[in-house]
């Protein structure tokens, strides 16, 4: 994961490249075309008459059988992780998908396939144009067999995932590690560097508007920290990573800016420049997102066409993991003195995730009483920061449950429940 302050565009770009499936299959392929060819280069180095000593004669077949297998089990691989996106898209919900196609372990043995079958597919062309000799017969022959272990302990891999790739407890454990790691990134530094930025931006800030609708992935700090020293500008971001953006809301507010346009205009440009904006959110840098989507894949769970109350429940546990790194606000470290910036809150996290669980499962009383439990845990093991959300969000959990439940039994438990918490959160 990308650190959260600091982030340059340039860096951002290359983060999204590094994880894309077509930069490993690039690379790997890259890799097999110039080992073929570097067999070719090396063959006046090898002794004479060592090539039939040790039977490299026969490497011919063996790169057919490679190019043939190869390009069998790469279409049978995406095949396979076709089936599997579309099962993590139906069977939990689409935002997950996302964390299925950067597997890092799918990305690899795909690449070490397409990068064995070009490989083997260059070394057939350059034997049949005789530009290898003895020599380079050797130096190919040596090559194809570390290729093939490469491609033999990339099929145990292969076959090791299959076992849990789409599955819905796996898509939970990518999400909660993909949550959990940015979450602990920004809790180090809630503010990333700059002020904290408590209510409104002041009534008399300029807001500066982006000209497309979209949602904020990430922000350069330093250059924008770079561009309010030099022109004289205070800024206070209203948008953070994860909210979305159009012509009715402001990315930031800035005092400072010249009177005329023709001036100000490039300096706008530029303050916006230090955005990256996409149609979607990102799990990078908006640990929010990953509560959401777990609390999207409970509320799957919980629909009457699924009825798999368990799965929420364990999205509710996971959730309640995540959070309980959460046990002290850090004081402000301010690096950038120009900017001002709002930090993620625990109730807003508490809110995105708990309600729509509660209002979906509001007739089963183990999803109320779990809602209950975590809120519960999480104020005994943090006060200062769970207690004043917990004391507000336990009685609107407590309300969906009183309108869902029909046995006066379970309301009694779950009136119990809240009770609990908030006499534990004071």
């Amino acid at each position: 994961m990308a650190r959260l302050e600091g982030v340059s565009r340039l860096r951002w770009r290359l983060h999204e490249i590094l994880n894309s499936l077509w930069f490993r299959v690039t690379i790997f392929a890259v890799l097999g075309l110039v080992t073929a060819v570097a067999g070719s280069l090396l063959r006046d180095q090898i002794p004479a008459g060592l090539a039939g000593q040790i039977g490299a004669e026969a490497i011919e077949p063996i790169l057919d059988i490679v190019a043939s297998s190869m390009l069998t089990v790469t279409t049978f691989s995406l095949s396979i992780l076709t089936a599997a996106y579309a099962t993590a898209s139906s069977g939990s919900t689409p935002r997950a998908v996302t964390l299925l196609v950067r597997d890092g372990v799918s990305q690899t043995v795909l690449a070490t396939f397409i990068g064995a079958f070009v490989f083997s597919l260059v070394g057939l062309i350059m034997l049949n144009t005789e530009l290898y000799g003895d020599g380079g017969r050797v130096v190919l022959f040596a090559v194809t067999l570390l290729v093939i272990l490469v491609v033999i302990v990339s099929l145990l891999r292969w076959i090791n995932r299959l076992g849990e790739l789409g599955l819905i407890g796996d898509n939970l454990t990518r999400l909660e590690t993909a949550t959990a790691v940015t979450l602990h990134a920004r809790l180090d530094r809630p503010w990333l560097g700059a002020n904290p930025m408590r209510g409104d931006a002041p009534a008399d800030s300029v807001p500066v508007l982006t000209p497309e609708v979209g949602h904020v992935q990430s922000c350069d700090m330093e250059s924008l920290s770079g561009l309010a020293e030099t022109h004289g500008l205070i800024v206070w971001m209203t948008a953070t990573p994860g909210d979305l953006v159009h012509a009715g809301r402001p990315l930031l507010h800035v005092n400072g800016l010249p009177g005329d346009p023709d001036e100000a205009g490039p300096i706008r440009d530029s303050l916006v420049g230090c955005f990256t904006l996409r149609p979607t959110r990102s799990f990078e840098q908006d640990p929010r997102f990953g509560f959401r989507v777990l609390s999207e894949m409970g509320q799957r769970a919980l629909s009457p066409a699924v009825n798999d109350p368990g799965t929420a429940i364990s999205a509710t546990v996971r959730m309640m993991r995540i959070l309980s790194a959460w046990t002290e606000e850090v004081a402000p470290e301010v690096t950038y003195p120009r900017l001002h910036i709002r930090s993620i809150t625990a109730e807003e996290i508490l809110e995105d995730s708990l309600i729509p669980l509660a209002r979906d499962g509001a007739s089963i009383v183990e999803m109320q009483a779990a809602l209950q439990d975590m809120l519960l845990g999480l104020v005994r093991q943090a006060p200062e920061v769970f207690g004043p959300p917990a004391r507000a969000l336990s009685p609107q959990l407590l309300a969906h449950g009183l309108e869902g439940l029909v046995l006066e039994a379970d309301k009694a438990r779950i009136r119990a429940a809240s009770q609990r918490v908030l006499a534990e959160a004071g």
